[in-house]
């Protein structure tokens, strides 16, 4: 190896993982702007009403779905694209394929992220229809501050988890 393709190589470890996490959060930004408007987007929020009515119906509530609305005699949410899990995953997804590692335990994170991250809005989102129904005073509180923070700060820990447990660094 010569001291030209040494020095390249020193300078992508130290700039590649910025350069990918920039890229991704480009990625992301086109994505949620341009993007999610799209009819995919719409089938996920409709999935994630299923989803979060049928947790509700377990709990002994007696909700029903519309597209995206999940209704009981008293209450209603629409499920927009910033209900679903989507924003949290595009985070966690980047933040994966920035870190080196070996593409199946960048899979494996995927997976887990895509798991978790979906089962825990549908807990949100359960939560916050119990919040509305029972102390609509505290539903934008819980919705913006408690949930958007804890949201954006399980997809650093989940990855932070992945990037220890799983996240096998390469070596060149």
């Amino acid at each position: 190896m010569t001291v030209n393709e040494h020095g390249r190589q020193r300078v992508w470890r130290m700039v590649g993982p910025s350069a990918i996490i920039g890229g991704s959060l480009i990625i992301a930004l086109a994505i949620y702007f341009g993007i999610l408007g799209g009819a995919w987007v719409r089938v996920v929020a409709e999935w994630t009403a299923h989803w979060t009515s049928s947790a509700l119906n377990l709990l002994g509530y007696s909700t029903s779905v519309d597209g995206t609305i999940v209704a009981s005699n008293s209450f209603a949410v629409d499920i927009v694209v910033e209900c679903t899990a989507l924003g949290p995953l595009v985070l966690f997804i980047g933040a994966i394929v920035a870190y080196p590692s070996a593409f199946k335990s960048k899979g494996m994170g995927v997976l887990l992220g895509i798991g978790v991250l979906t089962a825990v809005n549908v807990i949100r989102i359960v939560s916050l229809f119990w919040i509305g129904s029972a102390f609509p005073q505290y539903l934008s509180v819980a919705h913006l501050l408690v949930w958007q923070s804890a949201m954006i700060l399980l997809a650093i820990v989940l990855w932070m988890f992945w990037a220890e447990r799983m996240g096998r660094v390469r070596h060149a």
